[in-house]
C-alpha cells in the first residue's frame, strides 16, 4: 500500500463518517485529495447511488463511485473524442479487481445488516476505507492522475 492509496482511505472514511454516503464519500475524496476535476453539479449524481442505488443493495455506491472517478479521468465528452473500447476495458478491470478483492461488488453481499445501524455504519466504514485504497492504488497503475 502506498502512502497516497492510505491517504485516501483515511480521507474517504473520514467523508462517510462526516455524513457523506459511501459514492459521495469516494468521489468526494478524489475531487479534494487527488485534484480529480468533478464540479458540484456532477457530484450531485452520486447521492442517489447510497445502499446500493437508493436501499436496493444493488451495486455497491462506494463501486460506483469508482467507477465515476475512473470515467472522469479516461471518459470522453464526444463520440468523436475516443471509442468506448478505450475506455471500458478500465472498468471492467477495475470491476474485476473490486469483486475479487471483496467477493462481490453488490451492497446486499457486502453489507448483511440492516441500514442504519451500528454494524451497518461500521462495515461500511470499513469498505469505503478499503475500495478508496483500491481505487488509488489502481489509478496509480493505470497511470491516471496527472
Amino acid at each position: 500500500m502506498s502512502e497516497f492509496s492510505e491517504k485516501m482511505g483515511m480521507a474517504a472514511g473520514n467523508n462517510f463518517k462526516s455524513g457523506y454516503n459511501c459514492c459521495e464519500a469516494i468521489v468526494q475524496t478524489f475531487r479534494k485529495e487527488a485534484g480529480v476535476n468533478i464540479d458540484d453539479n456532477a457530484f450531485r449524481l452520486c447521492s442517489g447511488f447510497g445502499g446500493g442505488i437508493g436501499h436496493a443493495r444493488d451495486l455497491c455506491g462506494a463501486m460506483a463511485g469508482c467507477v465515476m472517478v475512473i470515467s472522469t479521468l479516461a471518459g470522453r465528452n464526444q463520440p468523436s473524442d475516443k471509442p468506448l473500447a478505450e475506455i471500458y476495458p478500465l472498468t471492467l478491470e477495475f470491476h474485476e479487481r473490486f469483486a475479487k478483492e471483496f467477493g462481490s461488488c453488490a451492497c446486499g453481499d457486502l453489507m448483511p445488516y440492516e441500514f442504519n445501524t451500528r454494524e451497518h455504519l461500521k462495515n461500511c466504514l470499513k469498505l469505503v476505507n478499503k475500495v478508496a485504497q483500491l481505487l488509488a492504488v489502481y489509478l496509480e497503475e493505470k497511470e491516471l492522475l496527472k
